[in-house]
């Protein structure tokens, strides 16, 4: 019996990674269906990771294989897309969250590898059309109750909610439905098809039942584009008559949830005014918000309906809104370059890689498609597919060792944030258990502060722990810094919850005032106000708020609004009012 030596073994690892096919899988199934519970975000982070873990080790084994430099050709869409990618970048490196920089890097040379593939781009169609119809199974079966959801939603997959789950769905369709069969195959193709389009309807998503709508008329309408020739007048109409009248009955079937997008797109709209060239930066969103969202709902420009909406929000659910807001007018130019690059290519509008642009595209105006990596995965492989009518402007010539330390430096990066989730995760584990820190649990929440990787809930959480072991001055400090990166409901309540234990009432009061104008329909904020009123003696004021609290309208009847109202009740009693 031969001995396998670690170089033989190594050499067959090396053939592995390198076929293009596996490291295609692999990134695929990873960024799809990886959920680990060993991360504090068992959801997100594991996906993310491994789309960049994925493309270190098909980047290391592809430059081990390529012979002295690498060339690479340039078009108009690489170009387009490589200066959006780089504006992106340049703006990440002005915020605190160095893994946004790692995605973005390692998205770039994704793109540059996909471009380089030998593998016929047949067999990588075939292999999204499989795990579109895999993922459907995974999610008709939890659907059935044989597979347990994580979430209060019936159908979502792998992912935290349906909305995550029906974009990986509908970006699959096109590759199913654009693939050419015969006989029997066309039977299994239909089935198919119907079994994504079922799946998806019972996800619950809108914007997903919309899509896949779209994608199948328009699949239709180009390639038998001759055959109705005769009659496209006729059936153009009938086409937008239908999708806008689904459009419509999706908006009815919840219409406070559209309507509450609607607020958040006019809220959002007074965000891009300020910096409207150069955007507010990358990640701003999320601390910019809900300030304005208390100053939209404070004026008189809103009305009633509005204040009983507002919720916490943390996107705009619109991602071209999210692009100006975050990258400017700048920004919105180089996507639509990248968009330009598009149209220019050399390819029919028909064909899968289109049709999962334009999936991606009407997603984008309702959802927040992009903050999963299977979607940035699918919509560079779209891209690197395009082939371009134009000749390479130049040649660019890259030496291994370069792309090299590229690799390395992702990899350290990733290293260091996988150290520190897992670290955050086990102390959290502890923290939970003992119900609240204890002093080595502390020392390893104030180390990980100091080497903080820019995950503003990482600062909430170590906030919220010192302040149920009542170091509250030390959670002020931490809270404000969260403030300037995230700024929600509950941050403004537990900063006032904070300031009152310290009995500083002015900061108390501000910061319970702030909550309430975020979210008018909420009643803690209230109760905040009542307490700072009356551990203050300000009578007047207090009896004030007792009235209002009494006098509120409620949104959800719940024992924690009831306990609320009685209290506001008794205090009126004492006072005898």
């Amino acid at each position: 019996m031969q001995i396998q030596t670690p170089s033989f073994i190594f050499c067959k690892l090396r053939q592995l990674f390198s076929d293009n096919v596996f490291t295609f899988s692999f990134l695929l199934i990873t960024t799809l269906y990886l959920s680990a519970d060993w991360f504090m975000d068992r959801y997100f982070m594991p996906k993310n990771i491994s789309f960049v873990v994925g493309i270190i080790l098909w980047g290391g084994i592809c430059i081990g294989n390529w012979k002295r430099k690498i060339r690479l050709s340039v078009d108009f869409l690489f170009l387009s897309f490589t200066v959006f990618m780089g504006y992106v970048f340049v703006c990440s490196l002005f915020t605190s969250q160095y893994i946004h920089s790692v995605y973005i890097v390692s998205g770039w040379i994704l793109f540059v590898l996909m471009r380089n593939r030998k593998n016929p781009t047949e067999t990588f169609n075939s292999i999204l059309a499989v795990v579109g119809v895999l993922s459907a199974l995974y999610g008709l079966l939890q659907y059935v109750g044989c597979i347990e959801t994580q979430s209060y939603f019936p159908v979502t997959g792998s992912f935290d909610n349906p909305a995550g789950f029906a974009a990986s769905i509908v970006l699959c369709y096109p590759f199913l439905l654009c693939h050419s069969s015969n006989g029997k195959r066309r039977t299994f193709k239909v089935m198919a098809c119907l079994l994504l389009i079922i799946v998806v309807i019972l996800s619950g998503s809108r914007t997903g039942v919309f899509t896949l709508c779209v994608v199948t008329l328009l699949f239709y309408a180009l390639r038998y584009r001759k055959l109705i020739h005769k009659r496209r007048i006729f059936l153009i109409s009938g086409g937008a008559l239908f999708l806008i009248s689904l459009f419509i009955g999706l908006i009815y079937l919840k219409p406070t949830s559209a309507s509450g997008r609607v607020l958040i797109w006019k809220v959002s709209a007074g965000l891009c005014k300020e910096h409207i060239i150069q955007g507010n930066g990358l990640g701003s969103f999320k601390a910019d918000y809900m300030p304005e969202q208390a100053k939209y709902l404070s004026s008189s420009h809103a009305d009633e309906s509005d204040r009983i909406l507002a919720g916490n929000t943390n996107h705009p659910f619109n991602e071209y809104l999210l692009l100006l807001i975050e990258q400017g007018l700048i920004g919105i130019a180089l996507f639509l370059l990248s968009l330009i690059a598009v149209f220019r290519s050399n390819v029919a509008f028909d064909t899968p890689a289109i049709l999962t642009l334009v999936s991606i595209a009407i997603f984008s105006c309702f959802s927040y498609p992009f903050k999963y990596a299977f979607v940035w995965f699918m919509i560079i492989y779209c891209l690197a597919s395009l082939n371009q009518r134009e000749v390479a402007l130049r040649t660019i010539r890259f030496n291994k060792p370069f792309l090299l330390i590229i690799l390395f430096i992702l990899c350290f990066f990733l290293i260091k944030n996988i150290i520190f989730e897992r670290t955050w995760k086990r102390i959290s584990l502890v923290a939970e258990k003992n119900n609240g820190l204890l002093d080595n649990e502390l020392s390893v929440f104030t180390k990980l502060y100091d080497e903080w990787n820019g995950n503003p809930y990482f600062l909430y959480n170590y906030a919220s722990e010192l302040k149920n072991v009542e170091l509250y001055k030390q959670s002020v400090n931490i809270f404000l810094h969260c403030e300037s990166y995230i700024n929600t409901y509950d941050l403004q309540m537990q900063l006032a919850d904070n300031y009152y234990q310290m009995e500083c009432w002015e900061e108390a009061e501000r910061r319970y005032k702030l909550a309430q104008c975020m979210c008018p329909s909420r009643f803690l904020p209230l109760q905040g106000l009542l307490r700072v009123y009356v551990k203050s003696d300000n009578c007047i004021l207090a009896e004030r708020i007792a009235l209002e609290i009494i006098n509120k309208r409620i949104k959800i009847p719940s024992y924690t609004v009831t306990i609320i109202q009685e209290e506001a009740r008794n205090y009126l009693r004492k006072k005898n009012i």
